[in-house]
């Protein structure tokens, strides 16, 4: 078969894991280079391995079991690495069957270009998969990698999935001039200066739609040290108000879309210019949708007014991010919370309308240096004020300060299998207070939370 010239091939590989579950996920960076390439004249195409709507996945079983449309993936049982064979748990493919994936392959006309995103470094072995099965069906597509693995982890991408050209950082200029190069096309001297001149994401691709994860900014103003934002971000910038609400109405008014989910990793910071104005231009919409908040939200920024519009638009599962109670450490983190910050915003939250038993707060674990009793005070504290624990494992991610730290301190090997970074197997806990303790944590915390409900 010929290969259609100026075609595009979007593919978001499968991710493999202990566990996982689909809350409003999509590769936007991955959508946002298909837009722009489309706006371009290129003909683009899209397959999502996680799009656990599309019409010929027949699982059998119920793909939206929830209200607010997050369910699990199809999953299927797979040969752990032997990185990971200590860990007493079932690995598996989350996504696609693979037949299915190769039926769609197959249904497509050969593109030019296959642009493969990635997101957890330690879900690398899916990208391998992905793009040997790509190079078996496309040997002629040039194959570009990008997303957060090849970013964070450069040399081991190119040496474990050696794609034909690799991206790191934001992609759409760098993917969209490459392309135009390889294919001798428009767009050789594309840019862009505001985040309001690109195009929504190509989310349209999608058969069937349920869900909007929504990018209000590129990057955070904080510095926390477990976090890789800076990395992955060419710096901090924010869309307009007036461009994230004309996003909402095209997708609620041209695809009937009710759930949209931000993914801003500080979608509160300087709220009177951005998310204030955002929100009371939602609520005299007056649209039946709902908003949720999976990345966390800064407490110091949730003041009374943001509180009451986020009750007011519809705001579901409210998640904060607190990390712990530990006044040192708030510090040497990040300095971005405080305790008082912490009860003032669920109070704000409370008199606005919610429940603190709604109310999720992060609180980190596994941190270099960090003992299970200081973890257990910090979950205490978030319990005590009544509102819902949620753990997050740490990840040593290379090139954040708590992996020069862990390193320095010989908690961590620079060279160690990527397989390890996975907060599911507690990267640095495992090893020093061992995997049963940091699961005892988990479950005493769940306890925890069941005694509000």
């Amino acid at each position: 078969m010929a290969i259609a010239k100026k075609s595009v091939l979007l593919f978001n590989p499968w991710i493999y894991d202990f566990a996982a579950y689909d809350f409003w996920i999509k590769p936007i960076g991955l959508l946002y280079i298909g837009a722009v390439l489309r706006r371009l004249g290129y003909h683009v195409h899209l397959l999502d391995c996680l799009d656990r709507f599309h019409p010929a996945q027949n699982t059998g079983n119920d793909r939206s079991p929830r209200a607010d449309v997050s369910g699990k993936f199809h999953r299927e049982i797979i040969a752990k690495p032997p990185a990971l064979d200590h860990v007493p748990r079932f690995y598996a493919r989350y996504g696609m069957p693979t037949d299915l994936v190769s039926e769609l392959l197959s249904s497509l006309t050969p593109p030019s270009v296959i642009c493969l995103t990635s997101s957890m470094i330690y879900w690398y072995p899916a990208v391998i998969d992905a793009a040997t099965l790509l190079r078996d069906f496309f040997p002629k597509a040039h194959i570009i990698l990008g997303g957060i693995y090849p970013t964070l982890c450069p040399e081991h991408a190119e040496k474990h999935v050696a794609p034909d050209h690799m991206i790191q950082g934001e992609g759409e200029v760098k993917a969209v001039r490459l392309i135009a190069q390889l294919l001798d096309s428009p767009g050789a001297d594309f840019d862009y200066v505001e985040l309001d001149e690109l195009p929504f994401p190509a989310f349209d691709l999608y058969p069937i739609l349920k869900s909007i994860p929504l990018l209000t900014s590129r990057g955070c103003p904080n510095d926390c040290s477990f976090c890789a934002s800076k990395q992955l971000a060419a710096g901090y910038r924010r869309r307009s108000a007036a461009n994230v609400v004309q996003e909402i109405a095209h997708w609620y008014e041209n695809r009937h879309v009710s759930h949209f989910a931000f993914f801003d990793d500080a979608l509160a910071h300087r709220a009177s210019m951005y998310l204030q104005p955002m929100l009371r231009s939602i609520l005299d919409t007056r649209w039946p949708v709902t908003f949720y908040t999976p990345n966390g939200l800064t407490p110091r920024f949730l003041n009374k007014d943001i509180a009451d519009l986020f009750f007011a638009v519809n705001v579901k599962n409210v998640r904060l991010s607190f990390e712990t109670s530990d006044v040192a450490r708030q510090q040497a983190m990040s300095a971005k919370v405080t305790n008082a910050e912490l009860i003032q915003a669920l109070d704000n939250l409370e008199l606005a309308g919610y429940q603190r038993a709604q109310i999720g707060v992060y609180v980190m674990m596994g941190l270099p240096g960090q003992t299970i009793d200081e973890v257990r005070r910090s979950i205490l504290y978030v319990h005590f004020l009544g509102a819902r624990v949620h753990l997050a494992s740490y990840s040593p991610i290379p090139g954040t300060r708590e992996w020069h730290r862990a390193i320095a301190d010989r908690m961590w090997d620079a060279n160690a299998d990527l397989l390890l970074t996975n907060t599911t197997i507690f990267p640095i806990w495992s090893r020093i207070v061992g995997y049963e303790k940091c699961v005892e944590l988990v479950q005493w915390t769940k306890e925890l939370n069941r005694k509000l409900l």
